[in-house]
């Protein structure tokens, strides 16, 4: 299938964020010692989500939630953190005619309930 080239659109409006990755860790003297994470610069541009897809999808959404175009690729729980605040990577819908992928970013909230 022949994919749109969309990234030379949006590439203007593109940012630096950091992907935040976990590198593992280690055992000492019986307990897990994690190491420092990895801190990775991509560029995307990040949106708020639309009122249109807030409706669609049941309202489900948040004012904190956003939209993340890019031409990197991540994965489901992935950490990002842009402008100081820190978003979970929740979900990357298949967008195989595209070179941008597209994901939904949720608010890391302190002390939320899990």
């Amino acid at each position: 299938m022949r994919k749109f080239r969309f990234a030379g659109v949006i590439r203007k409006y593109f940012r630096p964020y950091t992907l935040i990755r976990d590198s593992g860790g280690e055992w000492v003297k019986g307990k897990w010692v994690s190491n420092q994470p990895e801190r990775l610069t991509r560029s995307g541009s990040i949106q708020p989500v639309s009122v249109r897809l807030k409706a669609t999808e049941g309202g489900n959404y948040t004012e904190t939630d956003r939209m993340l175009y890019t031409t990197s690729t991540h994965s489901t729980g992935e950490r990002i953190d842009y402008m100081g605040v820190q978003y979970t990577v929740n979900e990357s819908p298949d967008r195989e005619y595209s070179d941008i992928n597209q994901y939904l970013l949720r608010k890391v909230v302190a002390n939320a309930p899990v």
